[in-house]
């Protein structure tokens, strides 16, 4: 009888494979990857300044930038311009002709195409203004990197004396920047992109699955042994 255990076992080994099956087709990985993207803005190396949007000001009107930092002039309808004045001479150019200026800029609508770039070399007061007729003495003046808090020498100040001038005097070299497509706009836009990978494990339910088919399979074979052996 014992030869009958043997068949009996083998025989056993299909219907224990059949009914719990091979863990191992059941497994899978899968890979995914996530992108984040995040915005790398330069506004902090690039300051923008609207000139005459809404009416004769700068906006804003005082900058603080560092050196080596730009500032942008973009400018609005109908006529405007921007030039270094000293602050004891408002509405007129800096002395010896060492002062920037734009040149006029006449827009229709909207912005200009074009923009004056201004490159901070000096972390000094810059005063600056509007070298259209009549618009310096209507208070359409501003300054990068304003003086120390307590100082007498403040934005309403260098207003208040442009106020008083009879007549403004616009320079007669464009000088001291760049005139050309805005830099801030495509570098506002800038961003970079991280990318994260996740592999997952294979699925727990697979390998409960797997464990019971081996847990089965190795009863199916003591119940068979036990069965034969009893038929001894």
């Amino acid at each position: 009888m014992q030869l009958l255990t043997l068949p009996l076992l083998l025989s056993a080994l299909p219907l224990a494979l059949g009914q719990y099956g091979d863990s191992s087709a059941d497994k899978s990985s899968s890979s995914s990857s996530a992108p984040a993207s995040t915005t790398a803005s330069s506004s902090g190396s690039v300051h923008t300044v609207a000139v005459g949007n809404g009416g004769l000001t700068f906006t804003p009107d005082s900058i603080t930038a560092a050196k080596g930092e730009t500032v942008e002039f973009h400018f609005y309808p109908p006529t405007h311009s921007v030039a270094q004045a000293s602050f004891d001479s408002p509405c007129t150019p800096s002395a010896n002709g060492t002062g920037f200026f734009s040149g006029g800029f006449t827009t229709s609508s909207g912005t200009n195409a074009n923009v004056f770039t201004l490159t901070i070399n000096e972390t000094t007061p810059i005063w600056f203004y509007c070298g259209f007729p009549t618009h310096c003495e209507s208070g359409m003046v501003g300054v990068i990197n304003p003086p120390a808090a307590g100082s007498p020498n403040t934005l309403d100040a260098f207003k208040s004396a442009a106020a008083n001038v009879g007549t403004t005097v616009a320079p007669t070299v464009v000088q001291g920047g760049v005139i050309g497509p805005a830099k801030a706009a495509s570098s506002s836009g800038s961003s970079t992109s991280a990318s994260t990978s996740a592999t997952s494990k294979p699925n727990a339910g697979n390998d409960l699955r797997g464990n019971v088919a081996w847990v089965g399979l190795v009863s199916t074979v003591v119940v068979a042994w036990g069965f034969g052996t009893l038929m001894i």
